[in-house]
């Protein structure tokens, strides 16, 4: 009788990289207060920040507890293998399982920045992330189910050494902003005009970024959400330039 094995996930690393996403959303929400508060008349700042100081409490209160939750249901996770059969528990004891010799290829690679085995059957792909230990869960694949790993090693993150070029034309925009000799010939350039262009410098970009599927469910797609968020944000810097230029009015 073969012995059970189990491995955890890598709890660690997701923390690091979790907290370091929760203090950037946090760092946005702080500086787009302080910059909407700097364009209402000193008068009525007192009466902004009254409204929204509770709001940022609740939102601080809402990511901790986020934060802590998702800890939790990565901690309480786990990966078994018993024999030929390889199961999955989630944090509620749900159980996903595979026949590690129904195996046709399994392959390694990085999603959003995680170690990843993608396992794959005749029926369905079996994708485990951020698993602790993984080397020696993949050789106990090998060796059950007499196959070889493949390695892939396309980077599929979004932000890396090579995203700073892809904005070079914001960068340029971004400069000729504060450069008096260009403003006098191009009265238009101005922040809120930047802050146009870069959102659409921003989605060009996103629409043409490379992303590995999940293979659990494309609607949780990281850049799908990027793009909403910056359709979002676009539609409201159109209406807002077309309110100050009287067009709702006419």
């Amino acid at each position: 009788m073969s012995e059970k094995k189990i491995f955890l996930y890598n709890v660690g690393i997701f923390r690091k990289k979790l907290l370091i996403r929760t203090w950037a959303v946090i760092v946005l929400f702080v500086l787009f207060v302080i910059y909407n508060s700097l364009q209402i008349p000193k008068e009525g700042r007192a009466q902004f920040f009254t409204i929204f100081i509770p709001l940022l409490a609740l939102f601080f209160w809402f990511l901790r507890r986020n934060f802590l939750k998702q800890i939790e249901i990565l901690s309480s996770g786990k990966i078994e293998l018993d024999g030929s059969s390889l199961k999955q528990f989630d944090s509620s004891g749900n159980c996903a399982s595979i026949r590690i010799k129904d195996l046709e290829q399994m392959t390694l690679d990085k999603f959003r920045g995680y170690d990843r085995i993608v396992l794959e059957t005749k029926e369905k792909i079996h994708p485990i992330v951020n698993i602790d230990n993984q080397e020696a869960l993949v050789v106990a694949i090998e060796k059950i189910a007499g196959i070889k790993r493949k390695v892939d090693l396309t980077d599929d993150r979004l932000w890396n050494l090579k995203t700073p070029m892809y904005f070079i034309p914001s960068i340029l925009i971004l400069c000729a902003v504060y450069i008096p000799l260009i403003k006098e010939k191009l009265p238009y350039l101005s922040p809120d005009f930047f802050g146009l262009f870069f959102n659409v410098n921003l989605i060009i970009y996103l629409l043409y970024s490379p992303e590995k599927e999940n293979h659990i469910d494309n609607k949780y797609s990281l850049k799908r959400r990027l793009i909403f968020i910056s359709l979002v944000v676009f539609f409201f810097q159109v209406y807002s330039q077309l309110e100050k230029v009287g067009w709702f009015k006419d």
